[in-house]
């Protein structure tokens, strides 16, 4: 459920992209992706302060602090009455959602390491995958029914029900004696370590690469499919479709990575998106630029499902050496592959122009430069801490 926050804060805003734009006064038809772009900039910068923060007072009092935040943020965007206020409102969201994201992956390295570790990612994200399935319809419903404004108060609550769950169900991972004391030398010293770690820095900047192609479609998905295909209705069944497809291999990964090895799999899922989004390039150049529905449909359903073979495998394969400062290397590969993603899907969905091109662009280049950093990442020897 903590995971679920980040995806449950960005699914439901989907339906309501234009709306927010167009009642808020935004300038451009593309400033409605900065409502997704900001969340992300602001769990980029996030997670490198609970990384650390966790490091030094553990882990649920540095979750306690980020949802704060995250509250506060949902509070300021309901009420926001300007489209800046707004974008105010969704940094400080990604702000205290980070606190999550880097929470959670450190409480999991706390306990498990390598292909222990993928397996219970691909786990958790076959269950975690339920969100974005029903999050686009919710925010579609409730947009409906009341207005955006209703979808900011469903993550607040959603976000009071996880604190309590945690605060009840789940031990605090990091005893007293294994915590760091507050030293900025030290801090960045750690940071320094986990950045001078080939692999790890290999596998992040390929995490980078996949989840920018997650970026791009998230920003530009909306616009595409009410524009080139008038399905603005039946968009959030579109998107849980691929969704499920993400949810099924991250559960076949939880079966196949003890057989077959995080590093294979990942190489062999980036290998086929790089594939398939040049094979899908030289389609739409017979078709001007807008495939029918059900190729595009096709190939992002191939293409999704081999994100799930990739969340889980680079997450642990970054992390496998870093078991001794697992809070703060959860927050810079957190905070090096969210900027990157951020940057990239946001470059590639604020040139849609009303065709699907560049987003197909996007995908070649970023699944071809995932895979390349992945093997060179593959080269450096990876030791378990």
């Amino acid at each position: 459920m903590m995971m679920a926050l980040l995806a449950l804060s960005l699914d439901t805003m989907l339906p309501a992209l234009s709306t927010i734009a167009q009642e808020l006064g935004a300038v451009n038809e593309n400033d409605a992706q900065l409502v997704i772009g900001m969340m992300f900039a602001g769990v980029s910068i996030g997670q490198l302060f609970y990384g650390p923060l966790s490091d030094i007072i553990g882990r649920k009092p540095a979750f306690y602090l980020g949802i704060a935040i995250f509250i506060l943020g949902c509070t300021i965007s309901y009420q926001a009455t300007s489209f800046h206020v707004m974008l105010v409102g969704r940094a400080l969201q990604g702000l205290g959602v980070s606190s999550a994201r880097v929470v959670s992956l450190a409480i999991i390295r706390d306990q498990y390491v390598g292909e222990d570790m993928a397996k219970i990612m691909s786990t958790i994200m076959s269950v975690f995958i339920i969100v974005p399935v029903l999050a686009p319809s919710l925010g579609q419903l409730m947009l409906k029914w009341y207005s955006y404004r209703a979808i900011f108060l469903l993550l607040l609550i959603h976000a009071i029900i996880v604190v309590f769950w945690l605060g009840l169900r789940q031990p605090e991972t990091l005893t007293a004696e294994n915590r760091k004391r507050f030293d900025l030398v030290i801090i960045w010293n750690e940071i320094c370590l986990v950045l001078r770690e080939k692999s790890t820095l290999l596998f992040t900047l390929a995490q980078g690469f996949v989840f920018g192609n997650f970026v791009a479609f998230l920003s530009s998905a909306p616009q595409i499919f009410a524009d080139l295909y008038q399905e603005q209705e039946r968009f959030p069944l579109f998107f849980a479709g691929l969704a499920t497809s993400v949810g099924l291999a991250s559960l076949l990964n939880s079966q196949l990575v003890k057989r077959l090895g995080m590093l294979r799999l990942a190489s062999v899922g980036l290998l086929i998106m790089s594939s398939f989004s040049l094979l899908f390039l030289v389609f739409i150049f017979f078709h001007q630029g807008h495939p029918p529905l059900w190729v595009t449909m096709f190939f992002l359903g191939c293409l999704f499902f081999q994100v799930g073979f990739l969340i889980g495998n680079l997450n642990a394969m970054a992390m496998l050496p870093m078991g001794k400062r697992a809070g703060t290397a959860a927050a810079v590969i957190g905070t090096v592959s969210t900027f990157i993603s951020a940057t990239c899907g946001t470059v590639v969905g604020q040139n849609y122009q009303r065709t699907i091109v560049p987003l197909i662009i996007g995908f070649f280049v970023l699944s071809t430069s995932a895979f390349i950093t992945t093997r060179l990442g593959a080269g450096g020897r990876i030791q378990e801490t």
